[in-house]
């Protein structure tokens, strides 16, 4: 009985808040309306008194608008009592009626993407919710010709019914909680006998239930009389129930199968990375060797050195498969002491190749807290998209170690704004070939240990990448 009267009070206060909230909708969508129409006129006849009767998009600008357009911005919001911000076309912010900074008056320096997306789809006018009740209604502001010249935006408060309307609201509404109460203590003193206890061994039964086993559900029993809904109740839970044992393991495998899909594609990549500048500095060493005019202890001293480098970067390639194989995660972090310069100038010896230059600029030495197994991984993921943005060359790519940033530059075509805005997200990448899996990587070992890494691309002008070690 108890529940039933509590779900009278439940179905009072619901239909008084949903009352309140539609009344209240409906009253300030009017007022909204109406303040728009108004200065919307205001501004058109402002855009006219500083410009001219022809206004045009381009009319936004400081050089051709005087300054007192602002005043007459700030006179509207005095008259309407509203704040107010004018955008250009493209979302920036050109002026506010507020004297103080755009984000305390609730503007922003740029509008949101998906507004003008609105917009430009034919939408009048929209509103924008940005908390405690408040709005924000956007609109483009039109010439005399129809066409849009400006994106003005207005910020409106809800307000509440006045305090007698919403006394004769709730003297209405008490008339329906009377009959709902008595009606809800009737209906609980009739039930309670017939339906609490049913359902309470229900409830006890289905708590020992266990979808998540691979065996199937018991299902639950009651004994019911013909046209009995509970009895129907039971058998359609029973069903559902046996459903969602079979998707949850369904969903379990898929979940296995795809953590296994996203670690032998990270792993085959970086087995894959060190593995052609190996071949490479093998060939290079061939090379070296067959030519009968080359001195033998230079050739001896570059066989040492390529032999260390390439006995190190085997020693990796093994750790990771062994990881692999025994189902753990990629390296974990050891820090140590480690010689930056040592470091890159044995990554830009492995990694040398025809038609692209690879070289070192770093004065003095700098010894940060890395791994060094995963500091040469990153290093090599970025020198591979570098020599790999270039393509078959000729260009050149250029590790620079300055105040405690790396940066690696390379001088290929750069990145279009679209692709550099998805540089770091995994499996992204723009060549056939790639696993798209580099740029992650080299993000996700920055993060690992507190570095930061970021990038400036500009089309037909290269991208630098830079690593801040926080030193």
């Amino acid at each position: 009985m108890l529940a039933v009267t509590a779900l009278g009070f439940i179905l009072t206060g619901a239909a008084t808040f949903i009352g309140f909230a539609r009344l209240d909708a409906d009253y300030n969508a009017a007022r909204l309306v109406r303040k728009e129409a108004a200065v919307a006129r205001s501004l058109g006849f402002a855009l006219r008194g500083v410009v001219g009767d022809t206004v045009e998009a381009t009319s936004l600008s400081w050089t051709v608008m005087p300054g007192t357009f602002a005043n007459r911005i700030v006179e509207i919001e005095a008259v309407q009592g509203l704040p107010i911000a004018v955008y250009r076309l493209d979302g920036s912010l050109f002026v506010t009626s507020s004297v103080n900074r755009p984000e305390e008056a609730g503007f922003q320096t740029e509008v949101n993407p998906e507004v003008l997306i609105a917009l430009a789809q034919g939408q009048e006018r929209l509103e924008v919710p940005v908390g405690n009740g408040d709005y924000l209604a956007y609109w483009y502001q039109l010439n005399s010709a129809g066409r849009p010249v400006a994106l003005v935006a207005l910020r409106y408060e809800a307000r509440s019914l006045e305090g007698a309307g919403r006394a004769e609201f709730i003297r209405n509404l008490g008339a329906v909680f009377a009959l709902v109460f008595a009606a809800a203590v009737a209906l609980a003193f009739l039930l309670t006998r017939s339906i609490t206890q049913p359902l309470a061994r229900l409830g006890a039964l289905m708590d020992r239930m266990d979808v998540g086993s691979d065996v199937a559900v018991e299902p639950l029993r009651y004994a019911s009389a013909p046209g009995d809904e509970i009895g129907v109740l039971v058998d359609r839970y029973n069903r559902m129930a046996e459903k969602v044992r079979v998707s949850a393991l369904a969903l379990a495998r898929s979940e296995r199968e795809s953590a296994w899909r996203e670690m032998a594609m990270q792993v085959a990549h970086e087995i894959k990375n060190p593995l052609t500048p190996m071949k490479l500095g093998i060939q290079q060493l061939e090379k070296r060797a067959r030519d009968e005019e080359q001195d033998a202890d230079d050739l001896r001293k570059r066989f040492v050195s390529l032999s260390a480098t390439l006995q190190g970067q085997i020693d990796l390639l093994a750790r990771i498969a062994d990881e692999f194989s025994t189902l753990a995660r990629l390296p974990q972090r050891d820090l140590g002491p480690v010689s930056l310069r040592a470091t890159l100038e044995s990554m830009v010896e492995l990694h040398q190749r025809p038609g692209i230059r690879l070289s070192l600029d770093m004065e003095g030495e700098l010894e940060i807290q890395a791994d060094e197994d995963q500091l040469r991984r990153l290093l090599s993921n970025l020198i591979l998209n570098a020599q790999q943005a270039i393509g078959d060359g000729p260009g050149q790519v250029t590790l620079s170690v300055r105040m405690g940033a790396l940066e690696v530059v390379d001088d290929g075509p750069g990145m279009p704004a679209e692709v550099a805005k998805r540089a770091f997200e995994p499996r992204f990448t723009t060549r056939g070939s790639g696993s798209g899996l580099g740029l992650a990587i080299v993000k996700a070992i920055c993060d690992r240990h507190g570095w930061t890494v970021e990038f400036e691309s500009k089309p037909s002008a290269g991208t630098t990448f830079r690593v801040l070690f926080n030193v």
